[in-house]
């Protein structure tokens, strides 16, 4: 039987070698992959895109009509970054000369928790989508956490880096963008914008003032009338100040807001290192005065006081800059000098000044407004966050469901250190077995999506041959946890620990294996023969899909699909109808045949099978009557790995006890069932016997007369 399979699991690796497509290898050019449909989602602004002739990162450069906006590249091309599988993915992605990603759409992956996931993939297209106007660097804030791709964390994690690393590298080639030590202000980079978009931008902030809120101002301050010249015009729902204001310095809000020659006499007039704020306003009140044009005032803008911290600055006429562009009618850049001590990286106030009669006829100020004003991130170039190694972010964010595992493994490591305590009890073992299954089933499998598979010990066997370092094997916190916990229970205890406790398929099938027993469904199992060639099964599964992995990727990802935990666990039976059928039809086979797809199919159950011949200890306990005359456990069994001979077989046994509590049972197990009646039989004769009748007889007889 082990010949002609394989020679069949050599035949299947041989023509998927020979048949495997290899898009990862010679993928179409970028300028076919920008279809209409991939523009619209990567670089919608962009009218047309053209090839860039340079030896930087391959890149096209996309223009709306003749002005470069920006540039569209391949992850593909520029990075051939892996996710979790070790076969690079190719995601187009679009990135504006401000440095700020515009769109991303995947064109090809074989990540093995995503692929023919619709509910996941959903995900990772909102997960992409959320990434515009980010900054086009690996550790920048915004868009949505990995953790939003349930299940594909590592997956999502590596797409996202990839983007925003390719992002920043086919941008600082292009552009010499300035690389930066510390927060700095950014000083290159332009896009044109409307006044309307730099407020919504906030770039510019706004601050209204009606005629309303003057007089609540004035009511406050105690104050009886204004000047005539500032009377407020219309009713109280009328705008006495409408004023703009932000810091200009950034090309983005300079040219849009004060326009070039504004920016122009900046350079020539004013010290290197000045720094140039932008007021513009509508209304009745101009935020100047009029005494900055008048000598006995000393040319002073008296309504208009800026504040940071403890500083506060004040203008003078000398420090005005008519600015042609309108944000409103009136509209200028008030420059303070370079060693004014202002940080344009920190928040500032703006209070804007009036002068009303108090009730003796004298003017006194008081103020109309004050609001603050603070540079938005996405003018400021931050150098390359620390973010530390991908793999201690994810531990970092996860550290809640990691001490929940470790919890349930300490549990499972008190349950198997003193299962014979356990077992004594039918009961206490039941309840046991069952809770913890269900846990395995619930929050392993549905809720943390912990279902170690095939599909991981694929990576870890190919991670050394594809260069994957250490940080590799620690991408995903649970997985790990389970993964180390297997493998030292593989070497002590042998298969089942993971098999019959950890894995949650393994768990949903046994749990609904207690529910047909619970219908009386019929029960079957193959004889001892029969049973031998069907273990068989898991091995070749096992032998096909760790194969192809090595020789013939593309296909490999088809293979394994033999298991069906990313149907029925990780995407909660969410994918598409044929998958969702096969798992179904496994999971009925198993009210038949208790855990059937585990014992002759599961490829992971193989490849574990195979290295229970290295267990070391032996806690199940047997007794030399055990197969002879004795086949209670054997019978009791549920998956049948106890032989006719007593020996139980490690490599087939998902330790789930139910051996041991027969062991432990004196009314069944034949041994102690014995020697229990032989010590009732020693007890019973150890203890005087009395005829109660005749007793009760003499005692009621009257004297003198037999009883």
């Amino acid at each position: 039987m082990r010949g002609p399979l394989l020679a069949l699991s050599w035949l299947v690796l041989s023509v998927a070698a020979v048949l495997a497509q290899t898009y990862e290898d010679a993928p179409p050019p970028l300028a076919a992959r920008l279809t209409p449909e991939v523009m619209a989602q990567v670089f919608a602004e962009a009218t047309r895109v053209e090839p860039v002739a340079d030896d930087g990162p391959a890149a096209m450069a996309a223009f709306v009509d003749d002005t470069l906006v920006g540039y569209v590249f391949s992850t593909l091309d520029v990075l051939r970054a892996p996710g979790y599988s070790s076969t690079p993915f190719d995601i187009v992605s679009g990135v504006t000369l401000g440095g700020r990603i515009t769109g991303s759409a995947v064109l090809f992956h074989r990540e093995p928790y995503l692929l023919n996931d619709t509910r996941r993939t959903a995900l990772l297209v909102q997960f992409l989508d959320a990434m515009e106007g980010m900054e086009a660097q690996v550790g920048a804030e915004g868009g949505e956490p990995p953790q939003f791709v349930a299940g594909a964390t590592i997956s999502a994690r590596a797409m996202r880096n990839a983007v925003l690393d390719g992002a920043d590298l086919v941008l600082q080639y292009r552009t010499g963008a300035r690389v930066v030590t510390e927060p700095t202000v950014d000083l290159l980079n332009f896009r044109p914008m409307s006044g309307d978009e730099l407020i919504a931008d906030g770039g510019v902030a706004r601050q209204i003032v009606t005629n309303a809120d003057l007089a609540t101002a004035m009511e406050q301050a105690g104050l009886a009338g204004l000047p005539p010249e500032v009377e407020p015009r219309g009713g109280p729902g009328d705008i006495y100040l409408d004023l703009r204001f932000g810091y200009a310095m950034p090309p983005t809000i300079g040219l849009n807001g004060a326009g070039r020659p504004a920016l122009e006499r900046l350079r020539l007039s004013f010290p290197e290192g000045s720094h140039a704020l932008l007021f513009a306003s509508h209304g009745a009140y101009d935020f100047r005065g009029t005494r900055y044009t008048n000598l006995s005032h000393q040319f002073r803008l008296e309504r208009l006081e800026v504040s940071q911290g403890d500083k506060v600055f004040t203008f003078v006429r000398d420090d005005l800059i008519n600015a042609t562009y309108g944000l409103g009618p009136v509209a200028n850049l008030i420059v303070l000098p370079p060693d004014s001590g202002f940080d344009p990286l920190l928040p500032w106030h703006v209070t804007i000044l009036a002068f009303a009669r108090q009730t003796d006829g004298a003017l006194a100020p008081f103020a109309l407004m004050r609001a603050e004003y603070r540079l938005p991130s996405r003018y400021i170039l931050k150098p390359p966050a620390d973010t530390g190694p991908a793999w201690a972010e994810a531990w970092r964010d996860n550290w809640r469901q990691q001490a929940i595992l470790a919890a349930a493994l300490l549990a499972l490591t008190l349950i198997l250190g003193f299962q014979s305590a356990l077992s004594r009890s039918r009961r206490a073992h039941r309840l046991v077995r069952l809770g913890f299954l269900t846990f395995t089933l619930v929050w392993l499998g549905w809720i943390a999506s912990a279902q170690l598979s095939i599909v991981h010990v694929i990576n870890y066997l190919m991670a050394p041959f594809q260069g994957f370092g250490l940080g590799f094997y620690l991408a995903e916190p649970l997985i790990v946890m389970i993964s180390v916990y297997t493998a030292l229970s593989l070497i002590l205890l042998g298969r089942g620990v993971f098999c019959g406790w950890l894995c949650p398929f393994g768990a949903l099938q046994e749990l609904l294996a207690n529910l047909a027993r619970w219908l009386q469904l019929p029960q079957w199992n193959p004889k001892e023969p029969l049973q031998r060639k069907l273990w068989l099964g898991k091995y070749v599964s096992a032998a096909v899909v760790v194969g192809l992995a090595f020789v013939a990727p593309a296909a490999g990802a088809v293979a394994e699909e033999i298991e069906p935990f990313k149907t029925a666990i990780t995407a909660m039976f969410a994918r598409n109808l044929p998958y969702v059928i096969y798992a179904l039809v496994l999971l009925f086979i198993g009210l038949f045949t208790e855990r059937a797809y585990c014992r002759f199919l599961c490829p992971l159950g193989g490849a574990l099978a195979v290295l229970d011949r290295l267990h070391l200890v032996d806690l199940l306990k047997r007794r030399p009557e055990c197969g002879s005359p004795c086949h209670l456990c054997e019978r009791s069994c549920p998956v049948r790995a106890i032989e006719p001979s007593g020996k139980i077989k490690m490599a087939e046994c998902f330790q789930c006890l139910d051996c041991q509590v027969e062991y432990h049972d004196d009314t069944r197990c034949p041994p102690l069932a014995l020697i229990r009646k032989q010590r009732q039989r020693k007890q019973a004769v150890a203890v005087p016997s009395f005829p109660l009748g005749g007793l009760a007889a003499t005692r009621g007889a009257p004297p003198g007369k037999p009883a």
